[in-house]
Parts: structure tokens; sequence; C-alpha cells
């Protein structure tokens, strides 16, 4: 029988808890096709956290971004959901990207990467356009840091929020056809390459990846 799939969705709504967040109910929409196919998923507000800035893993007293990091390595699949600010993602989400900077140099320096055999997605909702550039940012990261991006790993949806409550817009999410596609489309191909992986895993470089690459690209 196959072990059971974890997801952990980073959400990078700016707005704490308890909050409404489109972010997080479009999100929801996407954990509820994920479980169908009986994969769990835990919902971390980011805002609700002390998140120090910098680029360790640990940033010292009170940081609380070490304990988030344990359950994001822990998972086979990891979403960033980010709501559209100005053009770009959010700040909260920004920050933690900053903070997983560390896992990179690990991945240089190593060739062992953290983030390897696991899934990745992103979720995004806004006012305004924007996705496609937000998708390009968190691309790049994911998979330079190796993480897998299957097809369609993306959601997103733009439009105007107001008037409504988390039930409403949930319902109004299933009811708009191109929506809740893309949602099972995007939970389909998740699992079927977080099971690959976990049957298959990818090989991890050996002796570093910075001895490889052509002088002053290291820390690109």
């Amino acid at each position: 029988m196959d072990s059971p799939l974890t997801t952990i969705v980073l959400s990078g709504t700016l707005k704490r808890s308890p909050a409404f967040s489109h972010t997080e109910v479009l999100a929801q929409v996407l954990l509820e096709q994920l479980a169908v196919y009986k994969v769990g998923g835990e919902i971390i507000r980011l805002v609700d956290y002390n998140i120090k800035p910098g680029v360790e893993s640990d940033e010292g007293e009170g940081d609380e971004w070490p304990g988030i990091l344990k359950k994001v390595l822990a998972a086979d699949i990891l979403i960033f959901a980010t709501p559209i600010w100005w053009g770009v993602q959010s700040s909260v989400l920004q920050r933690v990207i900053e903070r997983m900077d560390d896992l990179n140099d690990e991945l240089l320096e190593t060739g062992k990467a953290e983030l390897a055999n696991k899934v990745g997605g992103i979720v995004i909702t806004g006012a305004e356009d924007g996705a496609q550039h937000i998708i390009g940012n968190l691309c790049n990261f994911m998979v330079w840091n190796g993480l897998t991006l299957p097809p369609a790993c993306s959601l997103s949806w733009l439009g105007d929020t107001s008037g409504h409550t988390p039930e409403t817009l949930k319902k109004k999410f299933y009811e708009q056809k191109s929506t809740k596609s893309m949602a099972e489309v995007m939970a389909q191909n998740l699992v079927f390459f977080a099971r690959l992986l976990k049957e298959r895993p990818l090989p991890q470089a050996k002796g570093g990846i910075s001895q490889h690459l052509a002088p002053g690209t290291v820390g690109m």
C-alpha cells in the first residue's frame, strides 16, 4: 500500500487570523481536490508567526521559521500561495523565500537539495494582473532549489471578492468551470508526480554544484 502523501501550503496573505483571506479559500479548493486522492494538507498563515528577516534557517531567539521549515521538509507537496501586491508576491512570502536561501547554499556546497523529490505548486489571487510574472519568479526559485514542477502546477483567480464570505467565495470558485477544472488538473498532476518521486527518487549531485558553474555565477 502506498504511504500517504502530505501537503503544506505556505500562505502569503497579509491578513492575520482569523481575518478572511480569499487566497486561502482558493488554496482550500486545491486541498479539497487533493483530498480526493487521500492526500492530507495544512495551510500555514505566515503572517501569524514571528519569521525574522535573514537568509539563515535559524535566526535566533524567538524565530518561528525553523518549526515551519521542519513541516515543509517533512511534506511531499509544497504550495506557495500569495495575493498579488503591486505585481509581485506578498512580502511575507518573499521573506520565507529569502529564509530558504540557506537551503540553496547547502545545495551549491554539497549537491544535496533538501527539497529534492518534493513537488511544488502555486496559488495566486488578486484584483490586478501580474500572475504570470509571479509564476515565473516562484518557478525559478522552486526548480533551482530541487522541487519538481508538474504541468499545470499553478491555480490563479483574478477578480473582485468584495461582499463575499469564505463560504460564498468558495461556492463561486466551484461554480466557475475554469477555476474548478484548473484545481482538479493541478491536484491530479501534483499527486502523480509526488507518487512517482516516492517510488523513483531523483539522484542527488555529488560533491556540490558550485564547482561546476562558470566563474561569477555562484549566488546569482
